[in-house]
C-alpha cells in the first residue's frame, strides 16, 4: 500500500456516489474503488445485526483491493461505525454531518433532517451534532421508500416529488427550520429536485464535508496521491445497469464497473 493506492468508498447502493463526486472534484489525483451493495439495498430497514454484517463484508472487499482508506458514505452504516472492523483508517459520513452543521448553524438553532429509519432511530445524528455544545436541536422525520426510488426510479418525477414532499413537509411544518441535513447519501443525488419544492431551505450535504476531513486527514499524514493514472472502479452485488441514472446525473465516467456475486 502507498499513497497512490485507492480511496475505497461504501454504501447500500448508489447514493455514496455523490461522495465519491465530492472527493473526484476536491482530490482529482486520488484513485477510487465504490462498492454499493444493491442487491442488499435499502439498510435503513435493516436489523443492527444485519447491517454490521453486510458492512463489515464491503470493508472486506475493499480491504482486498489495496484500499489505504475507507469513506462510510451510508449514513445507516455510520451509525454504526464503532461496531465495524476496518483495518485501515475511515471516515464516517454522520461525523461529518455534524461537523457541516456546526460551521452552518447558529447556537440554538432548529436544523432538519431526513434520513433513513435507521439513522432517525438509534439517534446518531441528535448525539454527533450534540456533542457539538452549541445547543441545536434537530427535527427529524424518516423515509422508509425514498432512498430505494433513487436507485431504481430516479427518472420517475411525480414519484419522486411525491416521496420528497411526503418527507420534507412535516419538518417544513414545524415553522423552525431554515436548514436541512441530507442524512441519507442518496438524497444529494435529488438536491435540485428539493430545492425546486424547498428553495427556503439550506440544504446541507455531508459528503462535501467528508471530502474535506479525507482532503485534511492525507495531508497531514503525507498520503495523498502523487499526479499519474487515476482510476475510478466501480464494484455492485447488485446489476451494474443501477448507476447508470445516477453516473449519467452527477457526470462520473468510471474506468470500470463489475457486478460482484457473493459467497455467502
Amino acid at each position: 500500500m502507498d499513497n497512490n493506492s485507492p480511496i475505497g468508498i461504501l454504501d447500500s447502493g448508489v447514493g455514496g456516489l455523490t461522495a465519491a463526486d465530492c472527493v473526484s472534484r476536491l482530490l482529482p489525483d486520488e484513485s477510487i474503488v465504490y462498492f454499493g451493495d444493491g442487491a442488499n439495498m435499502p439498510y435503513g430497514n435493516k436489523s443492527r445485526e444485519e447491517i454490521i454484517r453486510l458492512a463489515n463484508r464491503m470493508i472486506y472487499y475493499l480491504e482486498g483491493r489495496g484500499v489505504k482508506m475507507i469513506l462510510l458514505a451510508c449514513n445507516t452504516i455510520s451509525s454504526l461505525k464503532s461496531s465495524l472492523s476496518c483495518g485501515v483508517p475511515s471516515i464516517d459520513i454522520v461525523s461529518a454531518g455534524a461537523a457541516a452543521v456546526g460551521q452552518i448553524a447558529g447556537a440554538g438553532e432548529t436544523v432538519g433532517l431526513i434520513a433513513t429509519k435507521a439513522t432517525v432511530d438509534c439517534k446518531a445524528y441528535d448525539k454527533a451534532v450534540g456533542s457539538l455544545g452549541k445547543g441545536i436541536t434537530l427535527i427529524s422525520n424518516a423515509s422508509t421508500s425514498l432512498p430505494k426510488i433513487i436507485d431504481s426510479q430516479l427518472e420517475n418525477a411525480s414519484l419522486l416529488d411525491e416521496k420528497i414532499r411526503e418527507c420534507i413537509d412535516p419538518i417544513v411544518l414545524s415553522g423552525r427550520v431554515t436548514k436541512l441535513i441530507l442524512g441519507c447519501s442518496h438524497f444529494p443525488i435529488i438536491r435540485e429536485e428539493i430545492s425546486l419544492i424547498y428553495p427556503e431551505l439550506e440544504l446541507i450535504d455531508p459528503a462535501e464535508m467528508q471530502a474535506k476531513m479525507l482532503k485534511d486527514y492525507l495531508s497531514k499524514e503525507g498520503k495523498a496521491a502523487l499526479p499519474g493514472k487515476r482510476e475510478v472502479k466501480l464494484y455492485t452485488s447488485g446489476p451494474p445497469t443501477e448507476f447508470d441514472a445516477t453516473l449519467r446525473r452527477l457526470a462520473i465516467a468510471p474506468d470500470d464497473i463489475e457486478s460482484v456475486v457473493w459467497e455467502d
